[in-house]
């Protein structure tokens, strides 16, 4: 199955065709219509937007031929959870072997507003993906894996990520993202739906490692249900422009979140974050932590909102943002925003800083017989250290370490690793 059209000839017969190459169920081919009306009907950014006016748009690779032969996906999935009703497995695969439970989550729920008209894109013109279904009250010991290799640097992909914990489960899911460096621009689209339901516990983790000429212009959803925990987190490696939007919505009494993020930059990458934490239940937590460090002529962007809903009691909240700038060319614009529209509320703050290496701490690290690249490195891996430290799972912890020494670089000492 193969289509050449450009993303720019994306249009009503080119989605049909999308279902009939593919010989989809009828649910599906009209899901998929009624996505792509969304799409037309909700218009791209303009630039004009708070979250949107830090990133233009008028590079993006639009001309880039739409993959329909979906990329390998690979996974690993412990054979005990599989005896015990786990799903872990390709979207088009689990709309084969799993249509009633695909049908009941795919497509349901609305993106983050700031990505509106690529959250539909996606559900319009998907071709590969990501679907694991944890059933209620299963616990998985062990880390489920899913690695999307994209095989070419000059394609436009809009894979879906679905991922269901339903009541009282547990389960820890790890998400690479790779494509290889060099070549034409390309455009990744992926978007990944999360939820936890009543008293889940739910770690995800996506790793981006895009080839040097890639646009990820993509979205996040996470919906915390009563009583569950969810853990994200998102290491921004790769790409030449990252545009993000992640939201996380409170949706139930008692839920907790914490929202991790990791970026490191160079060359003349922008990675632009915008993040909205929504406390829309009485006794909620919702807290986040940022951190980026940029080389050379890099330049991160943060924007978040965190929503105390009107009427809502003893909620927790705080957003954190800090930006190590390893070169004078290197950028950070961290803009926190609070909108509390309660008055019972036990905490909501935010934190932002953007800043060079202090040169006490640089001397300080060479008088103890360092070089200063040594130094700068011990220190870099230091900062990273306090998300890393809240990476319990050691699967994700070796495999964001071992993307992160790519920009940072490693030592002999290892600091941070062990």
């Amino acid at each position: 199955m193969t289509l050449t059209q450009p993303s720019t000839a994306l249009d009503a017969e080119t989605i049909a065709r999308i279902g009939e190459l593919s010989d989809e169920p009828d649910w599906l081919c009209n899901l998929r219509q009624r996505w792509w009306e969304r799409a037309t009907q909700t218009p791209p950014p303009t630039g004009q937007e708070e979250e949107w006016r830090r990133t233009s748009l008028d590079a993006l690779p639009r001309d880039a031929s739409l993959l329909t032969d979906a990329p390998l996906l690979e996974t690993h999935l412990p054979a005990d959870a599989a005896e015990a009703g786990v799903i872990l497995t390709d979207l088009r695969t689990a709309v084969r072997e799993h249509p009633e439970l695909v049908a009941k989550h795919l497509g349901v729920s609305d993106g983050p507003a700031s990505h509106g008209h690529f959250w539909a894109l996606a559900h319009a013109a998907w071709t590969g993906g990501l679907f694991c279904h944890v059933p209620r009250g299963v616990s998985v010991d062990g880390t489920l894996v899913a690695r999307h290799v994209i095989p070419r640097s000059d394609v436009a992909y809009h894979p879906v990520s679905l991922v269901i914990a339903e009541e009282g489960s547990s389960v820890t899911l790890l998400e690479e993202i790779v494509s290889p460096d060099g070549g034409s621009a390309g455009w990744f689209g992926g978007i990944s739906d999360v939820r936890a339901g009543r008293d889940a516990r739910v770690r995800y983790a996506t790793l981006q490692q895009l080839g040097d000429a890639a646009w990820r212009i993509g979205a996040e959803r996470v919906v915390v249900g009563p009583d569950a925990t969810v853990t994200t987190l998102n290491a921004e490696i790769g790409s030449a422009v990252t545009k993000l939007g992640l939201d996380v919505v409170m949706d139930g009494k008692g839920g907790t979140s914490k929202v991790l993020g990791l970026l490191a930059a160079g060359d003349d990458q922008q990675i632009d974050i915008n993040t909205v934490q929504d406390l829309a239940a009485d006794h909620t937590t919702s807290d986040l932590l940022y951190l980026s460090a940029l080389y050379d002529r890099a330049h991160a962007s943060f924007y978040g909102i965190t929503n105390v809903r009107h009427g809502t009691r003893q909620t927790s909240s705080y957003q954190e943002c800090r930006n190590l700038l390893l070169s004078p060319q290197a950028g950070a614009e961290p803009i926190p925003v609070l909108e509390i529209e309660a008055n019972d509320i036990l905490r909501c703050g935010h934190g932002a800083t953007a800043g060079a290496i202090d040169p006490t701490t640089l001397f300080y690290a060479q008088t103890r017989g360092l070089s200063a690249d040594e130094a700068e490195r011990m220190i870099v891996r230091g900062f990273f250290e306090q998300v890393v430290a809240q990476i319990s799972d050691e699967t994700i912890r070796s495999r964001i370490i071992d993307a992160l020494a790519v920009r940072i670089g490693t030592d002999s000492s290892d600091e941070v690793a062990a």
